[in-house]
């Protein structure tokens, strides 16, 4: 009767594990959660409001790399910090880079204000996960992913995918609605670039006041100003993980408007919607 139990318990533990896995920022946490919902168990590395460039994970996110079996990266500061590390403490865990299918840009610094060598290679924008094209991609790998370490719930994933996917083009059609009454190529000023990829998808152009990752010196917003002014900007994107200085003084200078908006949003369907209203001054 005893081993009878006992295989009862095993089998109902194997029915209903769940892959284990790890991400770096809020937004891909969001999408594993939208389409393995309560198959997955996910551990988020950098926390909401963090900046990614600086956080160190704590010795509780280490302990969740240890049982994890995938952790799905995206890129940057942090990850090139702490991947060696991440993988020290868990040889097995597999590694899949979740914006794999996508073709990076280069990162689009204000190419007046540049203060590096020319001799330097351009940057690749990391923000990949800033359309809702780009979204579909990355969501299809974790789905792909998903399904290879669970195949008995294929069904589920592709099910959760196939809204997923049916998610981002409808916001895709949003977006472009929102945006039809603005002119193609039309600019809008941020103070990190990090909309590049957005700005390519739809037309336009981002003009960054961070230079190569630090504030602006006096003459170059004052420089900044005088552009803001000749393109009649009305507002001026900020990011809660970085700082607002520079973007404040313009903002205080010209009487316009400072809009917060985060690519790390996890909410990322309602964030995109909300830059596009931003950027056509409709909100």
């Amino acid at each position: 009767m005893k081993k009878i139990v006992i295989l009862f318990l095993l089998s109902i533990s194997l029915v209903y594990a769940k892959v284990h896995v790890v991400v770096s920022i809020a937004p891909q946490k969001a999408y594993v959660e939208e389409i393995g919902g309560d198959l997955v168990d996910v551990t988020l590395l950098v926390p909401i409001g963090a900046n990614p460039n600086f956080y160190e994970p704590k010795a509780s996110q280490m302990r969740a790399v240890e049982r994890a079996d995938v952790y799905f990266t995206i890129g940057g500061h942090f990850e090139k910090a702490w991947l060696p590390r991440i993988k020290e403490q868990n040889g097995d865990m597999e590694i899949i880079d979740c914006s794999k299918s996508i073709e990076r840009i280069d990162m689009q610094f204000n190419k007046k204000l540049k203060r590096f060598s020319s001799k330097q290679r351009p940057t690749k924008d990391i923000h990949v996960w800033t359309t809702p094209k780009n979204i579909e991609k990355i969501g299809h790998t974790i789905y792909e992913t998903l399904v290879r370490f669970d195949r008995k719930n294929r069904e589920i994933y592709q099910k959760n995918y196939d809204l997923f996917a049916q998610k981002a083009e409808e916001i895709d059609k949003e977006i472009k609605t929102i945006l039809s009454d603005v002119q193609e190529g039309a600019k809008f000023m941020v103070f990190h670039p990090a909309w590049g990829y957005f700005a390519n998808a739809y037309k336009l152009e981002q003009i960054a006041i961070e230079v190569e990752g630090k504030e602006p010196k006096l003459s170059e917003l004052e420089m900044m100003i005088e552009k803001a002014k000749k393109l009649k900007i009305k507002g001026i994107l900020t990011q809660p993980e970085f700082s607002q200085k520079g973007a404040r003084l313009i903002a205080q200078e010209l009487g316009i408007k400072v809009i917060g908006i985060s690519p790390l949003n996890p909410h990322w369907s309602k964030n995109l919607i909300s830059l596009a209203n931003a950027i056509a001054n409709k909100k």
